[in-house]
């Protein structure tokens, strides 16, 4: 049966079996926790249209497909057919800076442009929702189709490597998409890194695109050797400066040179800045237009500097080794004094990274506060205990597993010309506690703590 016949009369397509309706389309798919056909009978009693399935089972309503993700992703495509522009971002780190380096430009030229991803989705000033850095598919698909239907003409998206390793967005046909870099985190899912990479590459592989550019790193070089169909650019970055007072930045971009000056800091801002600014001048946009979205550009949470009287705190999403060391690097070559880190490792998650984060944080703190960051359904010390395993010199180490007492206790210690760097959550508003979201921000209590010590 083809698809639009499937769907021809369709009230409604859905992958979880609690919101099915009379008349909808049903797919059952197979998750981490849950599979969609052991509720097949349930669904069955609702009276949908159809129920798609991957099993050999028999039914006057049932549709057997090879692989029911890709179906049900089609399907969304199909059902909610929206027809937006979409520049699609990938890699490990960097995502979220250079998606909304582009959001900022495109509205400064002029186009109404929506923006998916970690931040949440937004578009017009409105939030839309949030979640997954990439939805589901029908989340996907509804809020590009939504964002259409309020006037939006492009759509700036970070594409997550769950999202293609799972088909959440397959059949999304882009304008562009790009690609940062590649470093160790969600291998609890991916179990290595080469499964990891070719979750990546499928973007530039399985999908199509007219253009796309990749920061010229170790993967990234690989992605150059893998895809050889003209459309896939390596970015030129010629020279790149930062300080606490931003950064500059040029590139080469079809033969012609660009200069460029951001409020934006950090060493690691070379691959998102070369990445997004190589997309935007493909894309036509004016220099002009990226230089004034970029003159007072702050990311939600990412090095997010709070100036003390006497030192200096930054706020940072930094959950990975990698991301860890780009930013605690930057601080170290940029901060007069001491380096006091605060962070934690995510419950859940891949616990081969929490002693990686420390053997970091050791290299480029002078002070380390260990403490809790969201641990889920594990125990906070567990987490912190593996943290430690990869710190040699525990004297410079203390642990507080009070995520507020430990950044009072950063801040406490802080001297003249220090630095105090509170890495792993950044713009999160919240902590993940024993199946719970407790309210809570980073830099909601840095800034309640700043009076308390005078050295404002």
């Amino acid at each position: 049966m083809q698809l639009k016949e499937l769907l021809r009369r369709a009230r409604g397509v859905s992958q979880d079996h609690r919101e099915v309706e009379e008349g909808y389309v049903f797919f059952a798919i197979r998750g981490k926790r849950f599979d969609g056909h052991d509720f097949i009978k349930e669904v069955l009693r609702k009276n949908p249209l159809w129920v798609v399935v991957e099993r050999d089972i028999k039914g006057e309503k049932i549709v057997r497909v090879d692989n029911t993700r890709k179906a049900f992703a089609l399907a969304c495509k199909e059902f909610y057919s929206p027809r937006l522009k979409v520049v699609g971002i990938t890699g490990t780190n960097g995502k979220s800076t250079s998606t909304f380096i582009i959001y900022r430009a495109l509205k400064e030229e002029g186009i109404r442009v929506g923006l998916v991803g970690t931040l949440g989705y937004f578009f017009d000033g409105k939030k839309l929702g949030e979640g997954r850095t990439t939805p589901d598919s029908k989340t996907w698909y509804s809020t590009l189709k939504t964002m259409e239907e309020e006037g939006a003409k492009f759509v700036v998206a970070e594409i997550s490597s769950h999202a293609l390793d799972q088909y959440r967005i397959y059949g999304t046909k882009f304008l562009g998409v790009g690609f940062t870099n590649l470093s160790q985190d969600h291998l609890d899912y991916h179990k290595t890194m080469e499964n990891y990479f070719k979750s990546k590459l499928r973007l530039f592989k399985e999908y199509e695109y007219d253009f796309a550019f990749v920061f010229p790193n170790l993967y990234g070089r690989r992605i150059l050797d893998h895809v050889k169909n003209g459309k896939v650019y390596g970015v030129e970055v010629l020279d790149f400066k930062t300080s606490f007072l931003g950064s500059f930045i040029r590139l080469r971009h079809r033969g012609k040179t660009y200069s460029f000056k951001t409020s934006l800091v950090g060493d690691f801002q070379r691959e998102n800045l070369g990445l997004s600014l190589s997309i935007l001048l493909e894309m036509g946009v004016s220099p002009k237009s990226i230089q004034r979205a970029l003159e007072d550009l702050h990311v939600p949470g990412r090095f997010e500097v709070i100036d003390f009287k006497d030192f200096k705190v930054i706020i940072d999403y930094a959950h990975t080794p990698d991301a860890l060391s780009k930013l605690l690097r930057t601080v170290r070559r940029l901060c007069p004094g001491r380096v006091i880190s605060v962070f934690g490792a995510g419950g859940e998650r891949d616990r081969k990274k929490r002693p990686l984060m420390g053997k970091v944080a050791e290299r480029f703190s002078d002070l380390i506060v260990v403490t809790s960051d969201n641990p889920r359904g594990e125990e906070p010390q567990k987490i912190c205990e593996d943290i430690l395993r990869g710190i040699g010199d525990k004297g410079k180490v203390l642990v507080e597993l009070n995520r507020k007492e430990a950044i009072h206790l950063a801040l406490k210690v802080a001297r003249s010309g220090d630095c105090v760097v509170v890495a792993g959550k950044g713009h999160e508003n919240y902590q993940e506690i024993g199946g719970r979201r407790i309210p809570f921000s980073d830099k909601e209590v840095v800034l309640s703590l700043k009076g308390i010590y005078l050295k404002v």
